[in-house]
C-alpha cells in the first residue's frame, strides 16, 4: 500500500493511487502552488478544486463562501466553530490536515496493548473528540470505550474509514472577512474527507471520492442551502480544454483535444461526478471581467451561477457559448444527454480550447439550525482515443458500481420503498435503561436523541458490535427521536419515555 506523502500537523496531505490528489488545510483541493494537485503519471490534471455555498436569511440577504480556484483568496479558514454562538476557533492552532491510512490502523489495533506502545503520530493527532464549547465528536472513529465518546487511542480507539487512505480536514467560513464573494458569512463548520482507494479494477484506481460534511452553527435556518463542486481544469501542462456535461451521470468534465503530444494522441478526460445530491445545473465562468461569463465579483454573482444564471441574472441560453443560444438550458455543453432541449447535440468543439473553470451545482435544500449536510463527489480521469460522452458514462457508471460494492456509499433510488433497517426494543421504556438495536445494516453508525423541537438530547458514536444505547438519567416522560446516520443517509424512530 501507498505511503501518504506526508505525516499529520502538516498544512497539506496527498492520497496516490493511479491519481494522486491533495487536500489543504482550508479545506481546498489539488492545490497546485508547490507541485500538480491532482495529477496522473506526472502530468497535471486541475489546477484546483473546491466549494461553493450560498442562502439567503430570512431578510433576503445572501451569504455565501467559496474556494477561488484562480488564486489563493478563500472564504474558508482551519477549525471548527462553537456550537451556540458560531465562534470560530483560533484558525492558527487548526492549520492542520489530518491524514490516515488502513494499514495504520491495523496496526495500531494489533500493537495499542503492547508495552511502552506509542501510537503513531497520524493516530494520535486523529480529531476524534473535542467537547464543549465544540462539538463532542470532530472526526469518525471507533470508540473502543462503549458511549465514551472520547477519542482514547490507547485504550484501543481508532479512526473510522472504509477506504485505503484518507486525508480529513475541518474549516469554517466565519473566522475572518469573505475577501472572495465578498458576503456575510453563512456560520458553518465543513469537514472534507479525500478518500483514495487501493482497486484491483481500473476504475477506483483511477478515481478519488470527496466528502463535505457542512453544519449550520449559525443559529439561522437556511431553507435554499446551496453547494456546488468548482474544478479549475488543466490537463496536462497546456489550457487546451472543452467542458462538456452528462447529465445522468450527474458529472460535469473537461476533455483535452489532441494537440498536446504529450499524451500521445488520447483525449484525456477529468470529471467531477455528484454522488448522493441532485444537480440542477452545470455553469462555467471564464478568467477575465466579461460581465456575463467572467470572474464573480459579488454576493450576487455567486449566488446567480449557483443556479444556472450569468453572473448578470440572464439564463444560460441552449447553444454556442451559453451566453448566445436560442434556447433555455440548465447544463453547459450537454452533448445529446439533455433531454429537455429534445436531446439536441450541443457541445463546445467550434470554440476556442482553453482554460475552464466548471461548476457543477446541487439542488436547493434546507439547512436548519444544528443539521448537517452530506455531499459527495467523485474525481476521476478517463484515457480514450476517440471523442465520445459514453467514455464518461461507461466510468460513472462502474465508478458508483465499486462504490457501493465495497460499502463506501449508502444511497437509494428516490422511487424505492424507504425499508426501515433499525428495530429498538424496548419502547417505550425508562430514563437511564437501555435501548436494543436490532440493525440490518453492517457499518458502524452515529445517533442521536432530540426532543420534538429539535433540540438535541445526547448523541453517540457507535461501534459495529454494539447493539444497545444508555439512554441519559434525565430524560422525562414523553416522545422523543433517536436519528441513526450511516454514511450519508439518517433514519429516524420515534422513542417513548415513561
Amino acid at each position: 500500500m501507498a505511503a501518504l506523502i506526508c505525516d499529520a500537523q502538516k498544512d497539506m496531505a496527498v492520497v496516490k493511487n493511479n491519481l494522486s490528489a491533495s487536500l489543504s488545510f482550508n479545506g481546498y483541493l489539488f492545490d497546485s502552488a508547490a507541485q500538480p494537485g491532482l495529477y496522473k503519471t506526472g502530468l497535471a490534471l486541475a489546477k484546483g478544486a473546491g466549494i461553493w455555498m450560498s442562502a439567503t436569511d430570512s431578510l433576503g440577504v445572501i451569504h455565501a463562501a467559496g474556494h477561488n480556484v484562480l488564486n489563493r483568496v478563500h472564504d474558508f479558514w482551519p477549525g471548527p466553530l462553537q456550537i451556540n454562538n458560531g465562534v470560530a476557533a483560533d484558525s492558527n492552532l487548526w492549520k492542520s490536515v489530518y491524514p490516515i491510512t488502513s494499514s495504520q490502523i491495523k496496526y495500531h489495533q494489533l500493537h495499542y496493548r503492547d508495552e511502552n506502545y506509542q501510537p503513531s503520530t497520524n493516530i494520535s493527532n486523529w480529531p476524534g473528540s473535542m467537547g464543549s464549547p465544540y462539538a463532542q465528536i470532530l472526526a469518525p472513529f471507533v470508540d473502543a470505550k462503549v458511549n465514551d465518546q472520547i477519542y482514547a487511542p490507547l485504550l484501543g480507539d481508532y479512526p473510522y474509514i472504509n477506504c485505503s487512505q484518507l486525508v480529513y480536514s475541518i474549516t469554517n467560513d466565519n473566522a475572518s472577512q469573505h475577501l472572495y464573494t465578498n458576503s456575510p458569512a453563512l456560520g458553518v463548520e465543513v469537514h472534507t474527507s479525500l478518500y483514495s482507494f487501493d482497486a484491483t479494477d481500473s476504475f477506483l484506481s483511477n478515481a478519488v471520492l470527496v466528502r463535505y460534511v457542512v453544519h449550520n452553527r449559525s443559529g439561522r435556518n437556511y431553507k435554499n442551502f446551496r453547494l456546488s463542486a468548482v474544478t479549475g481544469f488543466q490537463i496536462g501542462s497546456t489550457e487546451n480544454e472543452f467542458l462538456g456535461t452528462d447529465i445522468q451521470s450527474k458529472t460535469l468534465f473537461a476533455i483535452n483535444d489532441t494537440t498536446e503530444a504529450t499524451f500521445k494522441n488520447k483525449l484525456v478526460s477529468l470529471g467531477c461526478m455528484a454522488i448522493n445530491q441532485k444537480i440542477s445545473s452545470s455553469m462555467y465562468y471564464n478568467d477575465d471581467n466579461n460581465l456575463l461569463n467572467g470572474r464573480p465579483t459579488l454576493g450576487i454573482h455567486f449566488y446567480n451561477l449557483m443556479q444556472g444564471k450569468w453572473k448578470n441574472g440572464k439564463t444560460l441560453g441552449f447553444g454556442g457559448t451559453g451566453t448566445d443560444g436560442s434556447g433555455k438550458a440548465k447544463f453547459v455543453y450537454p452533448y445529446s444527454s439533455d433531454d429537455s432541449n429534445g436531446n439536441t447535440m450541443w457541445n463546445e468543439y467550434g470554440n476556442i480550447s482553453g482554460k475552464r473553470i466548471g461548476l457543477l451545482n446541487s439542488d436547493s435544500m434546507a439547512l436548519r439550525v444544528g443539521e448537517a449536510n452530506v455531499y459527495d463527489f467523485v474525481y476521476f480521469s478517463v484515457e480514450e482515443k476517440f471523442n465520445n460522452i459514453k467514455q464518461i458514462t461507461r466510468f460513472c457508471l462502474n465508478i458508483k458500481q465499486a462504490l457501493t460494492d465495497r460499502k463506501v456509499l449508502k444511497t437509494e433510488s428516490v422511487k424505492s420503498t424507504n425499508v426501515s433497517e433499525i428495530i429498538l426494543f424496548p419502547n417505550p421504556l425508562n430514563a437511564g435503561e437501555k435501548v436494543f438495536i436490532n440493525k440490518k445494516a453492517d457499518l458502524p453508525m452515529f445517533a442521536r436523541i432530540v426532543d420534538i423541537n429539535g433540540k438535541e438530547i445526547s448523541n453517540y458514536n457507535l461501534h459495529e458490535s454494539q447493539n444497545y444505547i444508555i439512554l441519559p438519567d434525565n430524560l422525562v416522560g414523553g416522545l422523543y427521536f433517536i436519528e441513526f446516520k450511516t454514511l450519508n443517509t439518517i433514519e429516524r424512530h420515534i422513542l417513548n419515555i415513561n
